[in-house]
């Protein structure tokens, strides 16, 4: 999907007397020997890249290319990973000269203005950045306030983007075939305190909230210049505001767009009746944490604060109004024995007729309490640094999951290689067509162990059926 992290930067950037582009490597499909030549011919005073913590290795490798080929370009970082792992990055990658912590918007303009004035002399006056001196020392100014009110904030630069067909950001809707999304964000922010999860930390526990009529400009911006078929609404908890949503859903309405869309909300705050009223306004699948099956995880340990009679009432609610449901489960919670993923596997098994469903290993991600817990338990080693990269003793599914460390504690590898083969096959999962992608991401020897010990388990599988 286009990176509407980037657009919201560069439409605040263009605010000011400087020339802005967007370079999306990914979905252009740029090779290394392309990203250089293209920033050799443009030769950015200034370049930062955004990247999560699933792919920093490959940032960072990008960081180091553009360094090599423009000496002179002050280059920073922004995203979930820097902002919870800003020095660790500086530290560890000398191609950085600083990253942007939090909301970019306004301090990626005030870095753009102290560069202006003194080649990094200023950098001390703007706040919400970690940098490194003159002397090599790596400073952290202090933290920025976030933007309260969103409507301020310019619409992403979307026309800076490769052509909205370049995004193979398509999906197919229920009875209409094939359609495509546009992505974009009305809120910010999580009220929860999930230990796993870096929202809270980098968006902050209240939520702050655009109005229904300036997600509609945007809205009908979209359809204007974008041909676009269906929403895809990015936000962490779309529903925090029940009233807000019935107002859009309004809106939308009075604008008889064919527009089907999908959001997350979380099952506390949805009821029938809010959900009828998205349907009528085009819903036609919400995603939702679920996380664990085990009453006893959800309290002591994520602390969710939800109830699993909640999570069956709005299945229910789904299939009575013809919505589908998108679960999300996570397995391999701190404390989690096999019983309790067992009953994590039953939920999935009862909810998989009449829903797509997600599943996950628990990820450990910086800043979050879950990497405290990871500290303590060994998952992640006392020396461990978030810059490091071919560590034998982090236990990853680069291929399948991305580059995070995955939180073990009681389940074994054997038990947690069985419960993701049952979860493929109960969603008829092809696991056949992974195995390529898979040989290319062993790296080393654990690798080879881990990859091995999951494909004995499938094999004992299939031999088994």
């Amino acid at each position: 999907m286009p990176p509407l992290g980037l657009g919201y930067i560069a439409a605040s950037s263009e605010r000011l007397p400087h020339e802005i582009q967007i370079l999306d490597a990914h979905v252009q499909k740029l090779g290394k020997n392309e990203i250089v030549r293209r920033v050799e011919a443009y030769r950015p005073d200034l370049a930062g890249l955004t990247f999560t913590t699933e792919n920093r290795f490959e940032a960072f490798d990008t960081a180091q290319l553009i360094k090599d080929a423009v000496p002179h370009c002050h280059l920073t970082a922004g995203g979930p990973h820097v902002s919870l792992a800003g020095e660790d990055t500086l530290s560890g990658i000398p191609a950085f000269d600083s990253v942007v912590i939090g909301e970019g918007e306004k301090t990626f303009t005030e870095l753009i203005e102290a560069l202006d004035q003194g080649s990094g002399r200023y950098l001390n006056r703007v706040n919400g950045i970690a940098y490194r001196t003159f002397q090599g020392d790596i400073e952290r100014t202090p933290p920025r306030k976030r933007i309260e009110n969103l409507d301020e904030i310019p619409f992403p630069a979307r026309h800076l983007f490769p052509s909205f067909e370049t995004y193979n950001f398509k999906f197919d809707v229920p009875g209409r075939g094939i359609r495509r999304f546009a992505n974009l964000m009305t809120s910010r922010g999580c009220p929860c305190n999930c230990n796993f999860c870096a929202t809270p930390k980098v968006w902050g526990r209240t939520v702050r909230m655009r109005s229904p009529e300036n997600i509609l400009k945007e809205i009908d911006l979209l359809v204007e210049t974008q041909n676009i078929e269906a929403l895809w609404f990015f936000d962490d908890t779309f529903n925090t505001s029940p009233n807000r949503v019935r107002k859009l859903c309004e809106l939308l309405k009075s604008r008889r767009y064919d527009l089907p869309w999908f959001c997350e909300v979380r099952v506390d705050l949805m009821s029938k009746d809010l959900l009828a009223v998205m349907k009528d306004a085009g819903c036609y699948t919400i995603g939702f944490g679920v996380e664990s099956g085990s009453q006893r995880i959800l309290d002591e340990v994520i602390r969710k604060n939800l109830k699993l009679e909640n999570v069956y009432k709005l299945y229910e609610w789904c299939r009575e109004l013809e919505v589908v449901a998108n679960p999300f489960f996570i397995i391999s919670h701190p404390t989690e024995t096999y019983e309790e993923a067992r009953q994590t596997m039953d939920m999935i098994r009862e909810f998989k007729d009449g829903a797509r469903i997600s599943m996950a290993f628990l990820h450990v991600y910086p800043g979050t309490d879950l990497e405290i817990t990871a500290q303590k338990n060994g998952t992640l080693p006392p020396d461990f640094r978030w810059y490091q990269s071919g560590r034998k003793d982090i236990r990853t599914l680069a291929s399948a999951q991305g580059n995070v460390p995955i939180f073990q504690d009681r389940l074994t590898w054997n038990q947690i290689s069985d419960l993701l083969f049952e979860w493929a096959a109960m969603q008829n999962y092809p696991v056949w067509r992974r195995i390529p992608k898979v040989l290319k991401s062993i790296r080393t020897w654990d690798d080879f162990k881990r990859y091995g010990i999951m494909g004995v388990r499938y094999l004992n599988r299939l031999v088994r059926k």
